[in-house]
């Protein structure tokens, strides 16, 4: 059979001892097909081994993603990348040599009658050297998920794994929950519900060549919880596999890559809720819009969780520009509160005095704060309406605008804040570049934005308030950390961003969300004196950052993601080097 379309694919965490032989027993076996790896940050150094085996295998490729992301992540970005470059067969194995390249050509050979296949220890003919502890242990997951599960074959946990390009079209790698190990048991009953065209052959499975297995108790938990969840979703036939996105098809040429490791490689979240109907009033700091919100993906490299597609960022500014929010200068008292108490908070790692200038400034009210401590301010903010009162009404300086709008020619900021922002901009790894230009050698960025990664967010999943149409971006820490490092930063303090609002204000919020009971609340405290009382809020989704500039972008950011566009770009048939896009 022609191989010159078969992708082989591996993940790697720490296989140096491993990792040349691999390459090497692979090409030799299957010498025209390409070979994939990606590698989570090995601190053994397998990532540099591999950019040396590039040069001497130009079929090889790497993607080297900034930290350890999860085996079942590496999977689903196999998936993606081999129907992005039009591969007809997938072949998936372990780096450990537990998976022998001798058994490729017989996966080859049964995928032109089957779309999918399975080396498997335990069929007939089939082998296991795990001690027996490990084999028991093997052996009652594997008997479990057949029999839970309705799985006809011997082999259920192991990523030896064959698929045929058909197959790879109808599976919805998005809807796959698991992350780790577990993500070979649920993927394996997604294709048990696509296909009859299943087989498994024996394969002698050895204990890995070298290194030390990357099971731990937590992932074995995590399998049998898994299984768990499979099994009552087709007991009770809510099993119904969700259908591949398409939401976005009409939109690809807005579908956008990773802000901040430049990957086109993602999963979805959530889909798109939103009607079509974008208003300025949904951009709003006080919008209530908590039920609408755009097609939400995770980045299968570094994990960042954004909107995708977005509107054209000239689309973005021009709603914001027509933003008026009168309910904001409602509870203006809310506001002078939060601020003081943030500012407060991280007051002893500012300078005591300097320039200032706040991005997305809104009405003007921090600015007010800032300068009645002793600092130079500037703001700058896209709504018109808003803008022009802090100018008119507080009389403080504001550019109707972005950080583009402010004057180039002003010497650098002691001190740049943002607050809530971050999130809302269209190129974040771009905006923190430009805030290092206009910062002094020194100074300091202060900003407050979403936590994805907090355990709120992940308790109330699609629920959670902060899930919004002017919402691009939901970072973590981890996230957020590396993006911050390319643009020059080094984070100093970080702590929860608290919120103080009215009691009459948290109830419009609830009755948003259609929390039951919510209106009858806010009636009862509109009759009495409870919804004019403050109420801080901080359950950690929103983080307040202090960082230092301690170097120019420079290289290293402009690059951000380079590698990807590399990996990503269609591997060229004939010589196996990635061609041009």
């Amino acid at each position: 059979m022609v191989t010159n379309d078969i992708l082989v694919f591996t993940a790697t965490y720490n296989e140096a001892d491993n990792i040349r032989a691999l390459v090497a027993e692979v090409f030799e076996t299957l010498p025209s097909c390409q070979m994939l790896v990606v590698d989570d940050s090995s601190p053994d150094g397998t990532g540099s081994i591999l950019e040396d085996l590039k040069v001497r295998y130009p079929r090889l490729h790497a993607i080297h993603r900034p930290g350890k992301n999860g085996l079942g992540t590496a999977h689903k970005l196999a998936v993606k990348y081999a129907l992005a470059h039009g591969f007809d067969l997938l072949v998936t194995m372990d780096a450990d040599f537990s998976h022998h390249p001798r058994y490729l050509p017989e996966m080859v050979r049964r995928l032109e009658a089957s779309d999918f296949v399975i080396g498997s220890r335990y069929a007939a003919g089939g082998s296991c050297e795990y001690p027996p502890s490990r084999v028991l242990l093997s052996r009652i997951a594997n008997t479990l998920t057949r029999g839970l599960l309705g799985i006809p074959l011997r082999e259920t946990t192991t990523s030896y794994r064959g698929f045929r390009r058909a197959l790879l079209q109808r599976m919805n790698v998005d809807a796959i929950r698991s992350d780790g190990y577990s993500y070979f048991v649920e993927s394996l009953y997604h294709v048990s519900k696509l296909t009859k065209g299943i087989d498994e052959f024996p394969i002698r499975f050895t204990d890995r060549r070298a290194g030390a297995t990357k099971i731990s108790k937590k992932e074995i938990w995590r399998g049998f919880t898994t299984l768990a969840r499979l099994f009552l979703r087709r007991v009770l036939r809510s099993g119904g596999l969700r259908p591949r996105a398409s939401g976005a098809a009409g939109n690809h040429d807005r579908l956008l890559p990773c802000n901040a490791c430049g990957s086109p490689y993602h999963v979805e979240e959530y889909p798109e809720t939103s009607d079509g109907k974008v208003i300025s009033a949904a951009y709003s700091c006080t919008s209530t819009g908590h039920a609408s919100h755009g097609r939400i993906v995770q980045c299968l490299c570094c994990g960042l969780v954004y909107t995708n597609p977005q509107l054209p960022r000239a689309e973005v500014l021009s709603l914001y520009s027509q933003v008026e929010d009168k309910t904001y200068l409602d509870n203006v008292d809310a506001r002078v509160k939060t601020f003081t108490y943030n500012f407060d908070r991280i007051a002893r790692y500012l300078p005591r005095s300097g320039r200032l200038l706040e991005l997305g400034s809104y009405c003007g009210i921090f600015l007010h704060i800032a300068r009645e401590r002793g600092y130079e301010v500037l703001g700058a903010e896209p709504s018109v309406w808003a803008s022009t009162y802090a100018r008119e009404k507080l009389g403080v300086p504001s550019v109707t605008g972005g950080l583009q709008d402010v004057p180039a020619d002003l010497p650098g900021f002691d001190v740049i804040c943002s607050w809530d922002v971050l999130e809302h901009v269209s190129d974040p790894a771009g905006e923190l570049q430009q805030i290092n230009g206009r910062l002094r050698d020194g100074g300091v960025f202060a900003f407050s934005t979403l936590d994805y990664g907090n355990w709120f967010p992940r308790l109330l999943g699609e629920r959670w308030p902060w899930m919004m149409d002017m919402h691009l971006y939901y970072f973590d820490q981890k996230i957020l950390k590396q993006m911050l490092g390319r643009a020059g930063f080094e984070i100093v303090h970080v702590r929860k961003y608290c919120h103080i609002i009215t009691v009459d204000y948290f109830l419009r919020k609830l009755g948003a969300l259609s929390v039951p009971g919510a209106g009858l609340l806010r009636w009862v405290a509109e009759k009495t004196r409870l919804g004019r009382l403050y109420v801080p809020f901080r359950f950690g989704d929103i983080q307040l950052f202090v960082c230092k500039k301690t170097s120019s972008p420079g290289r290293a950011a402009s690059a951000a993601g380079s590698e990807y566009r590399d990996a990503c770009a269609p591997p060229d048939r004939a010589s196996g080097t990635a061609g041009s896009r």
